[in-house]
């Protein structure tokens, strides 16, 4: 049957709806499944959203949602849609569209393109889930098809990384795909030319997304490299077991590889070395990554592993969806300094007395290290760094009374502060303490002092001349009950400041 539609508005109402001139569109077709979705009045329409046809929508996008050639954002997840209709009929009804989502239709190559062919303003195509047969249609209906095309979604389809770089060879205005929630047949390829051969193909990529995509070596990563517009790179859920960064030799244009990347995320990767984590530090742009459930942060808690990969990757700012700050950072390479204190070699050479600038005092600086320190350094490529930035004695155990470099029996005086809600009006106490003394036991002297249960205290050290009763300056938390006071370098003249767990919330029973 020849099916045309007539688009008119109800002047009362001011609500459009089809008017068909001969049949409804057959069962399986888009505009039918279209119609049932969001056309106001059609026999069971579902409306738009949850809300109803334009619940929770201003007035401009409620009528963008139920007028057919309005509307821009349209969603057909499993509507049974597998051909597009009568030709041209997508055109006439619904020209606007700009983002198309057809997760689990049983549809193959023919009707995608023909129903994409028709939407010449459409830029985000999403086809999780359509399981599209390996073999390519034709190049020029690709290109004619997906031309306009910005972002493309193929998760869940079984289509090979090989077959979707077939798709994408004549999509060359393409900024971001995703292809992953199965094996997509990512392997190292020998090749020389591999790596520029993938340049050309995503000359404007700048989002690839590879989630739970089975790949598992390294190397079949690192022949990206080359994407000139690469920012955002996914390979969460991937048995990775190890990463490398090799810089490009000096003299080659100063192109370095994933020159652009800013954006890498790993969690659930198989990461299980330290010195594989150093590797992120490498990459020239890098300023967020995602590392959570990797092995190498099993079984030392969130708040430790954050501080160490924060010390080891210097110029990322943001880690697992979460900003770094100033004081986070300066928090966490003090913390690491510290942490490394038990794996030195043998002990520290005694200090050289250096004048940093005109004028200025001597500083203690480490002299050269000895050979012994070489693998030390090289599992460590940013302490020398971070000794230089935050001063010798962050690296260095405090001297007992006898002269040597202990964790036990040195006495400091240290002032305790409460900013708990109940005590934060009582005055500061100032105690002397045993560097030696556990934050367990710190938390015991806080409680006889301001009455506040250890159990719902959570205690920060400021170093000397870091803090007023105004401006509180830098605080470094002490999260680990069972750490002495040395491994945070507390220091003669410190404060030691109480705060207040807020309560968890507990629901309520019904």
């Amino acid at each position: 049957l020849t099916c045309r539609w007539l688009l008119a508005r109800c002047n009362a109402s001011r609500v459009a709806h089809l008017v068909p001139m001969s049949a409804k569109p057959e069962p399986g077709t888009f505009l039918r499944a279209l119609q049932k979705k969001y056309l106001v009045g059609a026999k069971g329409a579902v409306g738009c959203n949850e809300l109803g046809p334009t619940g929770g929508l201003s007035k401009t996008d409620a009528k963008k949602q139920t007028t057919l050639d309005l509307l821009e954002h349209v969603v057909l997840q499993d509507a049974k849609v597998s051909i597009a209709g009568e030709p041209g009929a997508i055109r006439a009804a619904c020209p606007s569209i700009e983002e198309l989502d057809l997760t689990g239709n049983p549809l193959e190559w023919g009707p995608v393109l023909e129903i994409v062919a028709q939407l010449e303003k459409l830029r985000f195509l999403s086809l999780v889930r359509v399981k599209l047969p390996m073999a390519m249609p034709p190049p020029e209906q690709v290109a004619a098809a997906f031309g306009h095309l910005r972002t493309l979604v193929l998760n869940e389809t079984g289509l090979s990384f090989e077959s979707a770089r077939g798709i994408c060879a004549h999509l060359p205005q393409l900024e971001e795909l995703q292809l992953g929630g199965h094996d997509i047949q990512l392997a190292v390829n020998p090749s020389v030319t591999w790596p520029a051969e993938l340049a050309s193909t995503f000359p404007a990529l700048k989002t690839l997304l590879l989630e739970g995509a089975h790949v598992s070596e390294w190397g079949a990563v690192w022949a990206l490299r080359d994407l000139p517009c690469l920012e955002v790179l996914s390979l969460n859920i991937n048995p990775i077991e190890s990463i490398e960064y090799t810089p490009a030799p000096t003299g080659e244009g100063g192109k370095q590889p994933f020159g652009q990347l800013k954006h890498l995320y790993m969690y659930e990767s198989k990461l299980s070395d330290w010195t594989q984590v150093n590797e992120f530090g490498n990459f020239p742009s890098l300023r967020e990554i995602r590392l959570q459930d990797a092995p190498v942060v099993h079984g030392i808690g969130a708040s430790v592993a954050r501080q160490l990969i924060i010390a080891r990757v210097g110029g990322i700012d943001a880690l697992n969806g979460a900003s770094i700050v100033k004081r986070e950072r300066e928090a966490g390479e003090r913390y690491y300094l510290r942490h490394l204190i038990e794996t030195y070699p043998a002990d520290l050479p005694e200090p050289i007395m250096v004048c940093t600038e005109e004028g200025a005092d001597e500083v203690p600086t480490l002299p050269e290290l000895p050979e012994a320190w070489a693998p030390f350094l090289a599992m460590n490529p940013r302490w020398q760094e971070l000794v230089a930035r935050h001063g010798l004695h962050s690296a260095q155990l405090p001297r007992s009374a006898e002269g040597s470099r202990t964790l036990a029996m040195q006495l400091v005086n240290l002032t305790l502060r409460s900013f708990a809600g109940e005590s934060s009006d009582m005055p500061e106490v100032v105690r002397k303490l045993p560097t030696s003394l556990p934050v367990a036991k710190l938390k015991l002297v806080c409680c006889q002092v301001f009455k506040l249960d250890p159990l719902k205290q959570r205690l920060f050290y400021q170093p000397p001349g870091e803090t007023t009763k105004t401006e509180p300056g830098f605080m470094e938390a002490l999260d680990d009950a069972m750490r002495q006071l040395a491994f945070y370098g507390v220091a003669d003249g410190g404060t030691i400041v109480m705060d207040e767990i807020a309560p968890t919330k507990t629901p309520l029973s019904v």
